[in-house]
Parts: structure tokens; sequence; C-alpha cells
């Protein structure tokens, strides 16, 4: 990329050319997003000690090339299309001067590199949904997004699912139904909205939704899990033991794709596989379900989700689970509980071919728990991972595992706000360098694939109307060389 290091200048004539001084550009550290240029990327500064009303200021931009950016705004005044510098007449006071900048990136960009304003860089990202989009097939619109899975199928496309929430944010029961979205270009455009799972002509009562995703590379053959409200209310707290009935407790529902996510199988329900009622460990279960966020395929072929046990009716046990198959998804079972807390899961493939689990609580006031296990969840091993450990914030999070290193996406603070993305070379127990890809406050889930190998996709919840994607390059988190 070519390094910009011309000073910013003031285009008046020669007489009042020093009118303006330390001008600085800041970045909010929000994304520039692809066809959108609603969210402030900064804020450009600038010092004057000649008032006038209208100056022209000259900002030097440079993006991945020479159309990466397509409309800069400072504040209420147009700028011009992308060049190596762009020019915007703004009204020029005494003293100090903030303009808020805005930017909007065309469908060129390429989401692993980013925009320099002023030298600063902004990072590029894309919208998969928004507030009130319509479902194609379904000839409705949903009011609200949430809770996101994404997968890399081996042809390099991408995958999304996500509640389609269709008259508010709440969860089930509800009208919720699974959505599904699609990229062909690694990220940057995605397909209109279809549904992947419906609840209509399904037993149980009003929604399905915390949908799970998968690829088993065998195949090409996508998986999503998701949740089927019971009849009898919400699915934890109505949720009984020793039934499957869709009357008196949540279903655990399977649908897979054969074409990249264009068109799905009827619902598969395989509550009665993973519930396990003939067995004497799971005679406490009230309700089991997927993750939510993304799935597995390990390296010997068994396909995993990560899941979620509650008690009869909400209560104990409250644990994390695997939910698997060891024949590419023609049967399913599910292993013993992680017996030290959790709710929601994410789950990674170690290099040694162990798992580890890492559930959202657990142990302890609002603290992650993590466990490994050898053998599918048969016997488990709780693993110290103090960094990971986030009083306050009560969220999901996301594992990736990518060239012999841990990923972890999650919002990395007291509350749902400042989504990072963390990376640990010994398996979990250190995670010592990080990125914030959004400060903003949010809705916090996240899910992650790998993208071409060398990036990692992070699909995550700005609000619950809108899902951002990213795209990280595993050098932007590598450690730093060693001076010789």
């Amino acid at each position: 990329m070519k390094s910009i290091t011309a000073l910013t200048a003031l285009l008046l004539a020669t007489s009042v050319q020093a009118a303006i001084s330390n001008v600085e550009f800041k970045p909010s550290g929000v994304p520039a997003f692809v066809g959108n240029g609603e969210f402030p990327i900064g804020t450009l500064s600038l010092i004057s000690d000649k008032g006038s009303t209208l100056d022209k200021v000259k900002v030097n931009i440079e993006g991945t090339d020479k159309k990466d950016l397509k409309t800069l705004r400072l504040g209420p005044t147009m700028g011009v299309t992308f060049g190596n510098t762009v020019t915007f007449n703004v009204p020029i006071r005494s003293g100090n001067n903030s303009y808020t900048v805005y930017a909007e990136v065309p469908t060129t960009a390429d989401l692993t590199r980013k925009l320099m304003i002023e030298g600063q860089p902004v990072r590029l990202g894309s919208i998969v949904t928004r507030p009130n989009q319509k479902i194609v097939d379904a000839n409705r619109t949903s009011k609200n997004f949430r809770i996101p899975g994404i997968v890399e199928t081996n042809t390099g496309t991408l995958v999304a699912v996500f509640d389609n929430r269709f008259h508010h944010a709440g969860d089930l029961p509800a009208d919720i139904t699974v959505g599904v979205s699609i990229s062909k270009d690694k990220g940057v455009t995605w397909s209109p909205i279809r549904t992947a799972i419906d609840y209509k002509n399904l037993p149980g009562g009003k929604g399905i939704g915390d949908p799970a995703i998968l690829v088993d590379p065998s195949n090409n053959r996508i998986w999503i899990a998701a949740l089927r409200a019971p009849s009898s209310g919400h699915p934890i707290w109505t949720s009984s033991k020793g039934t499957t009935s869709p009357e008196d407790c949540g279903q655990f529902i399977l649908a897979y794709s054969d074409n990249e996510g264009k068109t799905w199988s009827k619902p598969i329900n395989i509550t009665e596989y993973v519930k396990r009622l003939q067995d004497p460990d799971t005679a406490n279960w009230g309700l089991l379900f997927q993750g939510p966020g993304a799935g597995i395929a390990m390296k010997n072929g068994t396909l995993v989700f990560p899941a979620q046990v509650w008690g009869h009716k909400g209560g104990a046990p409250h644990h994390g689970v695997l939910v698997y198959s060891t024949d590419h998804g023609a049967t399913w079972t599910s292993s013993k509980a992680m017996p030290w807390g959790g709710s929601e899961s994410t789950v990674a493939e170690l290099p040694d071919g162990s798992l580890l689990l890492n559930t959202r609580e657990g142990g302890g006031p609002a603290t992650r728990i993590t466990a490994r296990t050898t053998d599918l969840g048969n016997t488990w091993e709780k693993i110290n991972t103090d960094p990971l450990r986030q009083p306050g914030n009560l969220c999901q999070a996301a594992y990736l595992a990518l060239n012999g290193k841990l990923y972890f996406s999650n919002p990395n603070s007291g509350g749902r706000n400042t989504m990072t993305l963390r990376v640990s070379e010994d398996n979990g127990v250190t995670w010592p360098r990080s990125v914030v890809y959004d400060p903003r406050p949010c809705a916090g889930y996240s899910s992650t694939c790998p993208v071409e190998g060398n990036s990692i996709g992070v699909i995550y919840e700005g609000t619950s109307d809108f899902h951002y994607f990213v795209r990280i390059p595993e050098a932007e988190l590598a450690a730093p060389e060693t001076d010789l």
C-alpha cells in the first residue's frame, strides 16, 4: 500500500495558507461499512487562527485501491468521490474545529485491508442484516434480527444464519424463524434473507431459533441446529425432566443444505436421541439445546455442536454439553454434562484432537468456565483460563481453531460493548494479544469462521437489528518479530 506522507493543507490563497494548523484524524473504532455511510468512523480536528465562513480542507485518503471509498462526508457537508485526496468545503471558525467523518465503501473493497485517512487506519466491514428487512420467500418483513452463526463452505461461500424476530427483539416463545444469508465474495455483499427453518407444521409452541451452524467438509453439507419452543411456553422455564414431548419440552431440531444454503431439508427432530431419557446421567435434564453460534467438524469426521443443559423447568443442573454425530449426521447423540456449570457454549478442537468447551457462566457469579475432553464428553477436565473470565458480562462468545492457534470473540468488558478478538498459542491458557473490532454498545453475540485459510471472519450483533461482518487477517494478531 502506498504511504501517504503529505501534510494536510489549506487550499486557499498563499496569504492565508497558515490559517489552519494541527489537522488530525482520530478514528472512532467503528468500521466503514460497504454501501452504508450512516455510522461515524472518526473525527477530523483542526485549529484556525483566521475564521471564515467556508474554507477548503484537503484530506489524505488511501484505501485498498482507487475505488474503495465511494463517499466521504464531514458533518453535514457532502464530500467528493475517492481519490488519493478529497477536498471539502467546510465552515471554519477561529480556534478549535471538529468534524464528524462518515464513509461509504463500495463493493470493490478488500475487507482484509484498511482505509487510511490522514495516516490513521479504519477497518472495513459489511452489513448482513438491518432493521425491517424483507424475508423474500416468506413475503414478510422482520423487525429484528439476533443470534448469528457462520461457516465457510468448501468452495469459499460464506453462509450466515440468525433469528428472524418478526415483531420484537425478545426471545422464544415468539414469532421467530431461522433466517439465512449467503456471500459469494468473502463477505463484501450478502444475499437477500430466506428462511432456513420455519416452525410451521412442527409440533410445539410459537417460534424456532437460537441457531448454530456447521459444515461437513467431507460432503460440503451444511447443518443447522435450532430450538423449537414447547407448547407450554418459555423453552427453559417450562421444559420438564423425564419427557421429550413437544407439549412439555423444547425440541432439538436439525436441517441441512446440500447446495450451500440455497434450499434446506425438512426439519429433523432429534430430541429423543440427545435427551437420552433411558440413561441415568440425564435424569434431571429438562432442556438441551445448541450453542448458539457455530459447531465444528473434527479432523476425524465427527460433527459436534456445542450445547447446553437446563434442569427441570430451568432449575439445576445448568451445564455445558456436546451434541455429536460420528456418521456424518445419520445419527446423533449427546455427551455427559460438563459438571462445573454453564449455559451458552462454544467448542474448538485442539491440535491433539481433544475438544475445548467454553461456557457463558458457572463456578461463580458471571464467570466463564472452560473444560477439555478427550473422549467426546464422557469425561471432562477443568481448564484454568482466567483471561476469559468476565464478571458482569453474561454474554455468548465464539471459539475458532485455525492454523494451530485458538481465537476467541466476545464483548471484552464489563458490559455488552467492546467487541474483541483474542488469540492464544497455548491451547487457550493465555490470551496475550487482541484487537477491538467494534467498540460500541451492542447486543454482543458473535460467530467466527475461517476465510480463505488466513483470516478470521466475524459476524456479530451491533444491535438487535443489525448484524455486521468483518474480516481480520491472522497477521493482525501475530506476535511481533523479535529483534536480533
